[in-house]
């Protein structure tokens, strides 16, 4: 298992995962991949996410993917279609729903992390997940998972100094009791 996995894990171990990968929310940010020539992992690698059950069967897909079409101004629809085509393994068309959603509003900042997700999860491409990921930060500065998944990367990629500087960042925008900031000190506190 990659260490990212790992952590991702870990983090649905601390209940901070509830939202999960295209999951819509009240702040429903998806994510939505860029085109990308590698192939897709199996989808034994992908990380579980809580409540995707509503969206899994080509039944489901089918029924949130009509919805997306009746209603394109609609960004919820963008991204529980998104969220369907994902959860059925179909990543390039969960990021071209997300797109839809970032064009419908781009200030929120779960779809630019759930296309990142697909980048880390599927593409195996941690790099291209971290532009991803920045750009949620960027675009939704209130959207934890966003501030979660660029400090995780950078610690990954051995960045420790910019870690601590995107979760002192963090702490300046998102509220003192928010469990993904206290997740965050985690990884940039010194292990003794």
């Amino acid at each position: 298992m990659k260490k990212w996995h790992v952590i991702t894990v870990a983090m649905a171990s601390l209940g901070v995962i509830a939202a999960g990968c295209g999951q819509s929310q009240a702040n429903s940010q998806p994510k939505t991949p860029a085109t990308t020539s590698a192939a897709p992992q199996s989808s034994t690698t992908r990380v579980f996410r809580i409540g995707t059950k509503p969206y899994q069967g080509k039944k489901n897909l089918e029924k949130f993917e009509a919805e997306a079409k009746a209603h394109p101004h609609s960004y919820q629809a963008q991204i529980a279609a998104g969220t369907a085509a994902n959860v059925n393994n179909q990543p390039s068309t969960a990021i071209a729903y997300w797109e839809k959603a970032i064009k419908l509003d781009p200030h929120k900042g779960n779809p630019y992390e759930y296309i990142g997700n697909i980048y880390l999860e599927v593409y195996n491409n941690p790099k291209e997940a971290l532009v991803w990921y920045k750009k949620a930060i960027t675009y939704g500065p209130s959207y934890d998972y966003g501030w979660y998944r660029v400090v995780q990367l950078e610690v990954q990629f051995g960045n420790m100094q910019a870690a601590k500087k995107y979760a002192a960042e963090a702490a300046k925008v998102l509220p003192a009791n928010d469990k993904v900031l206290q997740a965050l000190e985690t990884f940039v506190t010194p292990k003794s």
